[in-house]
């Protein structure tokens, strides 16, 4: 579980490099790198959260709160 948790939370990470990176070459306009940013944080967060709650072998997650 601790993989596939980690494999979200880079995958948002990679995203918003990514789009950083297109936008500082002028390809992508501000609100869409707004928009990216914004909608890849939470993923970034939840990822994070859920491998470090992740136990490596238990396929159970505790509960993160709200």
């Amino acid at each position: 579980m601790q993989k596939h948790a980690a494999r979200i939370a880079w995958a948002g990470v990679c995203i918003s490099a990514g789009v950083v990176i297109l936008h500082m070459a002028g390809s992508v306009p501000l609100w869409a790198y707004a928009a990216v940013l914004v909608l890849m944080f939470p993923v970034i967060i939840i990822g994070i959260c859920l491998w470090w709650m992740a136990k490596g072998g238990k396929e159970d997650i505790p509960f993160i709160g709200y």
